[in-house]
């Protein structure tokens, strides 16, 4: 018997509140697995995979892969959220990512289009730098 491709579990429900719980962060499936192993909750690390797919396919997270590298983040959808996507912000030093959502970027988006005839994709748009934290620690 096939079950209707939005059957929740309590796996299911266990890994989206915790994305839910993090929603300003990009979350990685070990990050999930080993979360929800402190919490004990009885999960495998195939299962966290199958249940982001799922997630994702279902529009409820969204999945980033930033640099090329094979890790993969995910970020929980919030309802008032409505799915817009945002620029990223990543630190080099302690490789944090932040949405980055300002109206000076868009202004730029807008000037691209208009100019130059090229659309953003905002959605894999990453400024690279240094976030606060690292620059105090660096005493910049």
């Amino acid at each position: 018997m096939r079950r209707p491709s939005n059957y929740t579990t309590k796996q299911g429900e266990a890994v989206l509140a915790y994305l839910a719980s993090e929603k300003d962060n990009f979350i990685t499936a070990a990050q999930i697995a080993d979360y929800l192993q402190q919490q004990q909750v009885i999960i495998s690390r195939p299962t966290v995979y199958r249940q982001l797919d799922r997630l994702v396919r279902q529009g409820m997270i969204r999945k980033y892969s930033f640099d090329g590298t094979a890790v993969t983040s995910f970020q929980y959808i919030d309802a008032d959220d409505c799915a817009n996507e945002a620029y990223h912000l990543k630190c080099e030093i302690c490789e944090r990512v932040i949405n980055l959502e300002c109206d000076e970027v868009n202004h730029v988006t807008q000037h691209i289009l208009q100019a130059h005839a090229f659309q953003v994709n905002d959605s894999k748009t990453v400024f690279y730098g240094k976030c606060e934290t690292c620059q105090k620690k660096n005493g910049r």
